[in-house]
C-alpha cells in the first residue's frame, strides 16, 4: 500500500485549533447576545468549556478573538479565492460579475458578523483601527480588480472615479437595504450588482453577463 506524502498533524495541534475554534464560535454567541464591551474573557471561558487561562494562552485578548471571528467569516465568504478570480478574468464583464458574487457571498454570510464589529469598533478604539484596516485592504483590493480594467472603462470615467463606483455600490449598507429592508433575495443582488457595475463601467456594456454559477472564462 503506498504511503501519503501528506505530512500528519501532531494530534496536540489538532487539539489546539479546535479549542480555537470552539473559543472563537462561544465569543461570537456572547457578542453578539451580550455586546463586545459587556462580555469578559470569563464569560467566553464559561462559554466554550475551557479555562480562562487557556483563552488568554490561545489569544490574548478579546480584539485577537474577534480577529479570528472575522477572519473565519471572509475564509467562509471565499474572498481572497474570489479577488484571485477576478485578477485573473480577462473578460471585464465576467470579471464584474465575480466581483458582485464576492460582494453577496461577504455580506450574505456577515449579516450577523457586520453589525457586530460596528458595535465593537464603537466601543473599542483599538477595534475601531483594526474595522478601519480591514475596510481599507478590501477597497484597494476593490480598486485593484478595477484598475485592470483601464483600456474598458467607458469613455469620460477615470479609473480612481470607477473605482470609487465600485467600492460604493459594494458597501455592506447596500446589500442590507436591498436585501433586508426591501425585501429581495441575495439572487437578485447580485444580478443587479453585476448589471449595474457593467452598465455603469463599461465602454461595452451589451457584453453579456454570466449567471451565478458560471465558470470564469479560460
Amino acid at each position: 500500500m503506498k504511503k501519503s506524502n501528506t505530512p500528519r498533524i501532531p494530534y496536540r495541534q489538532l487539539q489546539a485549533e479546535e479549542t480555537k475554534r470552539r473559543i472563537a464560535i462561544a465569543a461570537r454567541r456572547l457578542f453578539g447576545e451580550h455586546g463586545y464591551a459587556r462580555t469578559s474573557m470569563a464569560a467566553v471561558a464559561d462559554g466554550a468549556g475551557v479555562a480562562v487561562r487557556t483563552v488568554y494562552a490561545a489569544f490574548g485578548t478579546k480584539k485577537a478573538i474577534l480577529a479570528a471571528i472575522c477572519d473565519a467569516w471572509l475564509a467562509e465568504s471565499e474572498v481572497g479565492s474570489l479577488i484571485d478570480q477576478s485578477l485573473a478574468e480577462p473578460n471585464p464583464a465576467r470579471r464584474l460579475a465575480i466581483l458582485a458574487r464576492l460582494n453577496r457571498q461577504q455580506w450574505e454570510r456577515g449579516t450577523a458578523i457586520v453589525p457586530l464589529l460596528e458595535a465593537a469598533a464603537a466601543t473599542d478604539l483599538d477595534v475601531s483601527r483594526m474595522l478601519s484596516g480591514w475596510k481599507a485592504q478590501r477597497g484597494q483590493a476593490l480598486s485593484k480588480v478595477v484598475s485592470g480594467m483601464a483600456g474598458q472603462i467607458v469613455r469620460g470615467l477615470d479609473v480612481e472615479t470607477a473605482c470609487a463606483v465600485v467600492r460604493g455600490l459594494s458597501a455592506a449598507e447596500v446589500y442590507n437595504e436591498l436585501v433586508d429592508g426591501c425585501g429581495w433575495s441575495a439572487d437578485r443582488y447580485e444580478e443587479w450588482l453585476a448589471g449595474l457595475l457593467v452598465r455603469e463601467l463599461l465602454d461595452t456594456p451589451s457584453l453579456k453577463i454570466p449567471k451565478r454559477g458560471a465558470k470564469p472564462s479560460s
